[in-house]
């Protein structure tokens, strides 16, 4: 009978042992994977792509009819993990962890104050899909890599005004004089406002639209 006491104390112990801790873990959320299609080698997978790119008027090749240009894609994250954010979770921005302490929801969601203060801003972009909100609106962009392609017989470049205001060019034909017509800073496009259409592999349209 004196065993008594230890017996049930050695039995609490071990049960005690058995039980799992069903404490939630904090998440680690990562902006989603890019597709790099476009680096495999088979540019017809390429069919109906928009991408932003970077590239000068010197990257054309008027003789073999191509471009080569830096691809970029737009960093997102899932609207069903951001929805589900909660104070102690991390999210990978700029290969950087943010350890989320506090989370604001409005217009777009502000994570531990934002851009301007260490944090990260996050908008709607897409059905179920946030991307990262910049200064001026601007998303947050990865580059993917360089790759050349085939230029359409029937390219077209449509071109921004100086102002916002002003209508935009669009070039049809004779595209090696008008980019070396236009003003010198224009020969340069960037990712921040190029779009770069392909189909079938073949580029179709260039697109730059106007930003502050």
């Amino acid at each position: 009978m004196k065993h008594l006491p230890l017996i049930a104390l050695f039995i609490s112990v071990l049960a005690g042992c058995t039980i799992k801790d069903t404490k939630q873990q904090p998440a680690l959320i990562k902006p989603i994977p890019a597709d790099k299609s476009l680096f495999n080698g088979d540019l017809k997978e390429l069919n109906a792509t928009t991408l932003p790119a970077l590239f000068s008027f010197t990257d054309f090749n008027w003789r073999d009819s191509t471009l080569t240009l830096t691809a970029y894609s737009i960093d997102t994250y899932k609207a069903s993990e951001i929805d589900n954010l909660q104070k102690g979770d991390t999210i990978l921005f700029r290969n950087d962890t943010i350890i989320t302490d506090k989370i604001e929801r409005g217009k777009y969601i502000s994570i531990n104050g934002g851009i301007e203060f260490g944090g990260v801003d996050l908008t709607a972009h897409e059905e179920g899909i946030y991307r990262v909100l910049l200064m001026d609106n601007h998303p947050q962009y990865s580059e993917l890599g360089k790759v050349k392609l085939p230029l359409s017989p029937t390219l077209t470049i449509i071109d921004c005004g100086d102002n916002p205001e002003d209508p935009s060019d669009t070039i049809r034909t004779n595209h090696r004089q008008w980019l070396a017509n236009v003003k010198e800073y224009k020969r340069d496009f960037s990712e921040l406002n190029t779009r770069v259409n392909i189909e079938n592999g073949i580029i179709t349209t260039i697109t730059r639209f106007w930003i502050p």
